[in-house]
């Protein structure tokens, strides 16, 4: 098979793209990013539920004074020690400057605690304590896990992170079944850190440095770069991790803060995962912008914007559908969170979560100035918010401004990503288009897969009992470049059906390919087809086992379906609809369903091929509910 050799070149483009996030201990990262994640919320949660909205209170203070300095400052100081690891290898330890930021931010950390020990502490002055050890040791941890990824020690870098969680959640499980306290799960916060020694961070290894452009590598100093870092970081997380302390000045009873903080946590669940994947891109970027390879990086920041607001409709509706159950199953009956304000943070999270990975790319390139200045943008008109939505409540202005404010800085990091660079001159579909078409792949196929669970199951069930055989059935498929997968279905044959019926309609089609008559790419009158099968295919249910496919890669939302072997050949694996991946619906199954011949089949499937954009992809896919709940199939 022969293909035009700018698309070969877009395809190794793309593979290399991808290449630098496949290798070097990825999975280590990501998996140890989960267990992290998941065991820091076991570790509030269990705080949370143990000692109740009034006791939690100082535990939650220390909590937000924690997650204000480590993004604010130590994430910055681990970015720095990233980036400049990735460029020279022997610049081993702080930098003077990002040393003396981290004693005097855990000295003001202390300070603030003092000062209001009172009012967002309990009066408890052991948490003044507890907030120094708190802040510098992860002032350690920070520079340890820099060390780490910029060492491409990905694999340590994730293992570590997982097992300082993990520990801090065995400590927490101990205290509270001996004496439940406060200041217990504070120590627990601050022992969980100690566990990246054990992997020794700062013991220098052997790294093959990146091959770099000279003029580019000149322009990646690191003069007034941690201090725009730090601009940057607390622009962009200011709203959602002081939330908490903003609902109390705003008049909300230490209840309400608490409940703040367990909607804002549960809402910031992608972020705190995401926090540690910017240790794994930002190398790479890094590298990117070191050789020169502006269009890449550009390509990066379209498709991380357009992922942004395809996750952020889900975000929405999972948001107001499920978000007040999550909260209150973590926490409590009587953390009580309203839908909107669930569903306002979670549009908020997406796009505070895609802003913070395309800056990295502004990190990568030193220009944190138009860093700073793009989450800077947003914080505006988040304050002017707050300031202007008096009659609500003051977790709902909180909310509102917290997604606003992401939202306008999200447009202002992607602008500033672009700027300064020409479009492709290259014809057909760009990698931007390719990374936000399987973002979206990724988004929804998960939001559907969820939500037609119980039709899944109810629809299982009467398979099974309409006639016997397996539930679910899994079909030989031809997809991109040819290559065979096995196609998710429910069952809408019997088991034992006569496999001579396909085999005549097969060679009717064959007929028709010299007789132009017109055959329908369907079997008329299937007799194979049961009783259940005629409802579910009319309807489409069956092929919701299809987006499991989307989700593993095999298969796309949007593309030619896919054809059995036998098909494909009558076809041709030649044809220009291999090129691309098979999908659930496609421009062919818009404009004439299961009815059209296969000649015409294959002349919308090559339309598709030769015109692939991000507006073709969406009209078809609005063309297709209209279908499905209009023009049902025979």
């Amino acid at each position: 098979m022969s293909q035009p050799s700018n698309d070969a070149s877009r395809n190794n483009s793309s593979g290399a793209r991808y290449a630098y996030l496949r290798s070097d201990g990825t999975a280590f990262i990501v998996a140890g990013s989960a267990v992290a994640g998941l065991a820091g919320y076991a570790y509030q949660i269990l705080g949370g539920r143990t000692l109740g909205t009034h006791d939690f209170a100082p535990v939650s203070t220390l909590l937000t004074i924690h997650f204000l300095t480590f993004i604010v400052i130590l994430l910055p100081i681990e970015q720095l020690v990233v980036r400049r690891l990735t460029i020279d290898r022997n610049r081993v330890g702080l930098p003077n400057e990002a040393l003396w930021l981290g004693i005097i931010t855990v000295v003001g950390a202390t300070v603030f605690s003092w000062v209001g020990v009172d009012e967002y502490l309990n009066g408890d002055r052991r948490f003044i304590l507890f907030t120094a050890l708190t802040v510098g040791a992860h002032l350690w941890f920070s520079a340890a896990r820099g060390h780490l990824a910029g060492w491409r020690r990905f694999r340590a870098y994730g293992t570590s992170s997982a097992m300082a969680s993990v520990i801090r959640v065995i400590i927490a499980v101990g205290i509270t079944i001996v004496r439940p306290s406060a200041s217990g799960f504070a120590i627990a916060l601050i022992v969980g850190t100690f566990a990246v020694a054990f992997w020794r961070p700062f013991k220098p290894v052997p790294v093959d440095r990146p091959e770099l452009d000279q003029e580019e590598r000149a322009n990646l100093d690191e003069r007034n770069l941690l201090w725009g870092l730090v601009l940057a970081a607390a622009a962009s997380q200011a709203l959602l991790l002081s939330g908490p302390l903003i609902v109390a000045f705003l008049g909300g009873s230490p209840t309400e803060q608490s409940i703040a903080y367990a909607a804002f946590t549960i809402g910031r669940a992608p972020l705190v995962f995401g926090y540690n994947l910017l240790a794994r891109v930002l190398p790479p970027f890094t590298v990117m912008a070191a050789r020169g390879e502006r269009q890449e990086l550009r390509a990066w920041a379209r498709g991380m914007a357009w992922a942004a607001v395809g996750i952020g409709v889900v975000g929405a509706v999972l948001g107001w559908l499920a978000g007040p159950w999550v909260v209150e199953l973590a926490f409590g009956s009587e953390y009580t969170v309203t839908r909107f304000d669930a569903a306002v943070i979670s549009v908020g999270v997406v796009f505070a979560g895609a802003g913070l990975f395309v800056g990295q790319i502004l990190v990568a390139r030193g220009q944190t100035a138009r860093l700073g200045v793009a989450w800077l943008s947003g914080l505006i008109p988040a304050i002017a918010t707050v300031l202007v939505t008096p009659a609500m409540t003051p977790m709902s202005r909180v909310s509102l401004a917290f997604t606003v404010g992401a939202g306008v800085a999200l447009v202002a990091l992607v602008y500033g990503a672009l700027a300064g660079t020409r479009p492709d001159a290259a014809s057909g579909p760009s990698a931007t288009y390719y990374a936000s078409k399987r973002t979206l792949d990724i988004a929804v196929s998960l939001f559907v897969l969820l939500l037609s669970s119980p039709i899944l199951i109810l629809a299982g069930l009467a398979v099974r009992l309409d006639s016997p055989g397996p539930i679910f059935f899994r079909q030989a498929r031809v997809g991109r470049n040819g290559r065979r997968f096995g196609m998710l279905k429910l069952r809408t044959m019997r088991a034992d059906g006569d496999e001579t019926v396909f085999a005549e309609h097969l060679a009717r089609l064959e007929a028709s390919r010299h007789t132009e008559d017109g055959t329908p790419i369907r079997i008329v009158d299937d007799p194979r087809i049961t009783r259940v099968g005629r409802v579910l295919r009319q309807w489409s249910i069956d092929e919701l086992p299809n987006f499991w496919n989307v989700l593993t890669g095999s298969m796309s939302l949007v593309g030619p379906r896919p054809l059995v072997p036998a098909e494909a050949e009558l076809v041709g694996l030649d044809n220009p609809r291999f090129r691309v991946k098979p999908g659930i619906t496609g421009l062919a199954q818009v404009e004439g369903r299961d009815t059209i011949s296969i000649q015409e089949r294959t002349r919308f499937d090559e339309e598709y091929v030769r015109s692939q954009s991000v507006s073709l992809d969406a009209r078809i896919l609005i063309k297709t509910i209209r279908t499905v709940l209009v023009d049902r199939g025979d």
